[in-house]
């Protein structure tokens, strides 16, 4: 055997020196485990290890960016090679599956049944409002049946488009069919009714105007058209279908002594409010002002709908907090399950992401849809999926995981549900579901949804959000909006449960971005920012204004921090004081930073909108 050459030896000498140095050359990513919402006790605590303790002043390396997700503020699972979410793409919304090697998507889809329901809607709303039957719905159609909204679903024109053209011929057309009498200024009884909110944007300030004697006059001709009984004023019957209808109660002054308006508008009134509100404007459209707001709010957009169009307008769920699903998808094992904002509740093959079965929590449960969406992440137990519809008929339902059919509702708790998603636990030695809802946080049994406690002290009436932490046979729940943060002892006497409440702390109201629990202490983000509090007692033993307000999660005895602010920080969890090692910003995309951060596989994922990023968090 030739000894090798001192070149030869060289090379290989320095690429094992490589090897030790940066082991990642040859060892692949590890696969991540982060099957549900919170991790795998549903926890918010990674089981990860070996992470970096300290980040660079831009922030760990980004493995890679995406902007396939949809908007919405679903958080992803991560299993098998896969990362799963949902999102609203083009106003639909969807289940979708990525590669967690490098985000590239591996299939979107909607569940069966959704996707057969819109294709029927579709099909009778263009035949409704496409009139002249062309296959088109036009502008006046369009703001006669949606409103302005419709806009957001409009598809825009061609790159390269003329973009002024299109909102004169779009101006044009609308003039034609809404200015009556021809002189070329749309006045609010012409056009109010479709532009709504939108003529008083539309009808834009004249900064050479005399502000005052403007109101005069437009109060005054506003009286004289619309007091049709002659008293000098004018009611809320009178007023329908002007310009003062909408800001009727904006305009009708209180008396100082009672607190309390008459509910009929003066000259004065009328005036005050115009001077004040629409300084300048002389209520009435142009053409120019019209041309304008559509290149500045619709530009390039054509003002037609078609079928694809119209697919947007109806596909999702829709809300002025942030359009889009909410809720985080479980995996178990080749069953993906996924609650959309509208209800939908779907079982989908993993693999393919075929339909295996779907029931609406409003349909088929009747449940009641909270005021800003479906927003949980459904629970496996066993053989059962415990999902919560609310209402008179149970607010929890189990269903068989196999094939979506009820095998118990809660009928012992009735009230409607909010934003938590459910854990399950042993308390006592009864194995149960704690879930948070509208009126209590509370335990029910597995075997058929008997009420074991109740505890009502962290309840508010507006939003519910964090999931309960369970732990010694004590449970912890906080909410914020005037509420905070309470622990119940569950205690058993005579066979039976009960709920004892421990502590209260208002200064621990926890929005929605979560409590965790590491040891005998709970960090969680409350009133003037990250708290760490002593769980059994209640104690604060340290607060920081860390990222604001936000959500987190623990992994290798490390705070991951995500503000809602776009701020994202590492920090240690200790309970001896707040101490930061990293921090960078993420891009905004005009709405919060509201879904939950993910630890596994070495990486660091974050969901913000459309946007999903995996950071290299692996330690040296």
């Amino acid at each position: 055997m030739r000894p090798s050459s001192p070149v030869k030896t060289n090379i290989l000498m320095l690429a094992l020196l490589m090897l030790a140095i940066h082991p990642a050359v040859i060892s692949a990513q590890k696969p991540g485990n982060w099957p549900q919402w919170r991790g795998l006790n549903r926890d918010g605590v990674s089981t990860e290890t070996g992470m970096a303790k300290r980040w660079p002043k831009s922030g760990p390396s980004v493995a890679w960016n995406v902007d396939t997700v949809g908007v919405g503020y679903s958080s992803i699972a991560v299993h098998g090679g896969r990362i799963f979410t949902q999102g609203d793409l083009n106003g639909v919304e969807y289940i979708i599956a990525l590669s967690e090697q490098d985000g590239s998507v591996l299939w979107a889809v909607q569940p069966a049944p959704v996707k057969q329901q819109l294709d029927q809607r579709i099909v009778e709303e263009m035949q409704r409002v496409d009139r002249n039957a062309d296959g088109v719905i036009d502008e006046l159609e369009a703001l006669s049946r949606f409103g302005w909204d419709f806009n957001k679903f409009d598809q825009p024109a061609q790159a390269g488009a003329d973009g002024p053209a299109i909102a004169q011929a779009r101006t044009q057309h609308l003039f034609s069919g809404l200015d009556k009498n021809a002189d070329r200024y749309l006045a609010y009884e012409e056009a109010g009714g479709l532009l709504r909110d939108h003529f008083a944007r539309i009808d834009t300030r004249d900064p050479q105007a005399d502000t005052e004697q403007l109101a005069k006059s437009r109060a005054q001709a506003l009286l004289t058209r619309l007091d049709k009984d002659g008293d000098g004023s004018i009611s809320r019957e009178e007023a329908r279908r002007s310009a003062v209808e909408r800001p009727f109660g904006r305009a009708d002054q209180r008396d100082p002594k009672t607190k309390q308006s008459d509910r009929r508008l003066t000259r004065d009134e009328i005036e005050t409010y115009l001077a004040k509100s629409e300084a300048g404007k002389d209520g009435r459209i142009t053409p120019s002002e019209l041309a304008d707001y559509y290149q500045k709010h619709a530009f390039g957009r054509p003002g037609k709908l078609t079928a694809e169009g119209l697919r947007g307008f109806y596909g999702g769920y829709r809300n002025g907090q942030g359009d889009g699903p909410r809720g985080t998808p479980t995996i178990d094992q080749d069953r993906l399950y996924a609650e959309g904002g509208n209800g939908d509740l779907s079982c989908l093959d993993v693999a393919t992401g075929k339909t295996i079965w779907h029931v609406n929590l409003s349909r088929q449960l009747s449940g009641g849809r909270p005021g800003w969406g479906f927003c949980e992440s459904p629970l496996i137990e066993g053989e059962m999926l415990i999902v919560t519809p609310g209402g008179k008929q149970g607010t929890i339902a189990a269903l068989n995981k196999f094939t979506g059919e009820l095998i118990w509702r809660s009928d012992a708790v009735t009230e409607g549900a909010h934003y938590s998603s459910p854990v399950a636990a042993n308390i006592g030695g009864v194995r149960q579901i704690v879930q948070f809802a509208r009126g209590s946080c509370f335990g029910i049994t597995v075997d058929d949804g008997s009420l074991l406690w109740q505890y009502s002290g962290a309840n508010n009436g507006t939003a519910n959000c964090a999931t309960p932490i369970v732990y010694n046979d004590h449970v912890f729940a906080s909410s914020a909006y005037g509420s905070g943060g309470g622990l119940a002892k569950i205690t058993s006497q005579g066979g039976k449960q009960q709920a004892e409440e421990v502590y209260f702390e208002k200064r621990m109201a926890n929005h929605h971005g979560g409590i965790v629990r590491l040891g005998d202490h709970m960090y969680g983000f409350g009133s003037g920012g990250l708290i760490c509090m002593d769980y059994m007692s209640g104690k604060i033993v340290w607060r920081a204004r860390s990222v604001g307000k936000g959500s987190l999660l623990v992994a290798d005895d490390m705070l991951y921090l995500l503000g809602e602010r776009y701020d994202v920080a590492l920090a240690e969890a200790t309970p001896q004081e707040y101490r930061e090692t990293g921090r960078f910003k993420i891009k905004s995309y005009g709405r919060p930073s509201w879904a939950h951060p993910v630890v596994t596989g070495g990486r660091l994922y974050i969901r913000n909108q459309q946007s999903l990023t995996a950071y290299d968090i692996s330690g040296p």
